[in-house]
């Protein structure tokens, strides 16, 4: 299995990628710091990190030098080379999201909502056999104010979590990124 890296800034209203494998980063304040000098202006910055077939993180700087990471699969991380890069956010999901549960349900559980109304209405689908142990962690709300929900984001690294390229590109879909991405492969 490999890994695909890339480092996209944006400048002008597009995005490009820079020559930069997110591997040399020392640390996140490292990438950081490139991400922060590769854009022009008030832009923003992307960071992506896959492994094929196993998990994914995003990493986000704003153009108000906010900084979001979303990681697919804690677990996963954490046996990776990328570790060292994402330890302040190895400890699975933030307690803003744990405190709301109706939130973002586990596997099988309805959100928010009648329960009883739900039970009649809804059909027993096969899941997928994910990993028991995947937890996702960081910011699920990365791409919210760019049209990507936490809700939404957490759903689909549950639903395609075999194939977090899929994932990636529908955030850069939504975000406007998914050309550049997709030129950096």
């Amino acid at each position: 299995m490999s890994y695909f890296t890339a480092v996209l800034a944006q400048s002008d209203d597009e995005y490009r990628a820079l020559d930069y494998d997110v591997r040399d980063a020392a640390d996140l304040d490292d990438l950081l710091e490139t991400m922060r000098n590769g854009g022009e202006g008030d832009g923003e910055a992307v960071a992506v990190i896959e492994h094929e077939d196993e998990w994914f993180a995003l990493v986000r700087l704003t153009a108000a030098d906010e900084v979001k990471v979303f990681l697919s699969d804690v677990h996963a991380v954490a046996d990776s080379p990328f570790a060292e890069l994402f330890v302040d956010y190895l400890d699975s999901q933030d307690d803003e999201y744990e405190a709301d549960e109706d939130a973002y349900p586990a596997d099988g559980e309805e959100a928010d909502g009648d329960d009883d109304a739900a039970e009649d209405e809804v059909e027993e689908v096969p899941m997928l056999d994910l990993e028991d142990d995947a937890e996702w962690s960081g910011d699920a709300d990365i791409f919210a104010d760019l049209g990507v929900p936490a809700e939404e984001l957490v759903e689909q690294s549950r639903t395609h979590a075999s194939d977090p390229a899929r994932v990636v590109a529908h955030v850069g879909e939504e975000a406007g990124f998914a050309d550049r991405l997709e030129a950096a492969r």
